[in-house]
């Protein structure tokens, strides 16, 4: 993968048709190192080209609950792409993008800037809740989901598409032991005053601490 690239007003993302891309999409509120390690899991198991950090613009199944400002979201995963220094890209198409956040949006406008080989990447649990999500097979029409995995853990094609009818031919597996670790868990250890350096990147945590986002 190239260096970062910052995506904003100033500069677009487009892809070209011989790139596999992957996306990585997430509240990241914040964005910890299981994100990170899911991107390079990913990254090595699909040898992909490029790897793009989507921060959600507004993330509709979350309204029940206090939610970091998209900004602050896209601030502190720029922040957190520039520490690792290069590899990883962060696009804030959702954060332009107005109204409820819908992967099903994003995947499409990825295809129209390009990206022909494209994965939507995913923890394991995720997997699961794809019905939840909005028009799930629709999604599978635009990207390839490539899900994290215990390996040994792999569900079967005719288990995946008891979950979503066609989804075992268009999911690919990236082994990866999992990191038990979540945002929820981090933002009280911070309001706490709690160090989690070793789980947070330095530069989103001192991001985090100069705008007393969990104080």
């Amino acid at each position: 993968m190239g260096a970062l690239t910052v995506v904003g007003e100033v500069a677009d993302i487009q892809f070209e048709p011989h790139e596999r891309v992957g996306a990585l999409g997430g509240t990241f509120d914040p964005l910890h190192r299981a994100h990170l390690h899911l991107a390079d899991a990913a990254a090595q198991a699909l040898e992909l080209d490029r790897l793009v950090l989507i921060p959600a613009g507004d993330p509709w199944r979350k309204r029940d609950r206090q939610v970091s400002s998209a900004e602050h979201r896209l601030a502190m995963t720029l922040a957190a792409a520039e520490d690792r220094g290069g590899g990883l890209e962060v696009s804030d198409l959702e954060v332009r993008r107005g109204g409820p956040t819908y992967t099903l949006d994003t995947v499409r406008e990825l295809r129209d800037r390009g990206a022909q080989q494209l994965w939507w990447i995913m923890g394991a649990d995720a997997v699961l809740d794809l019905p939840h999500w909005h028009k799930p097979n629709e999604i599978l029409t635009c990207a390839r989901i490539a899900a994290a995995v215990r390996p040994g853990a792999e569900l079967d094609r005719r288990q995946l598409d008891k979950i979503v009818y066609g989804l075992g031919r268009w999911l690919d597996w990236v082994p990866m032991e999992p990191i038990d670790l979540s945002a929820s868990e981090l933002r009280e250890r911070i309001t706490r005053g709690e160090d989690v350096s070793e789980d947070v990147p330095s530069a989103v945590w001192q991001y985090a601490r100069d705008h007393q986002l969990y104080a």
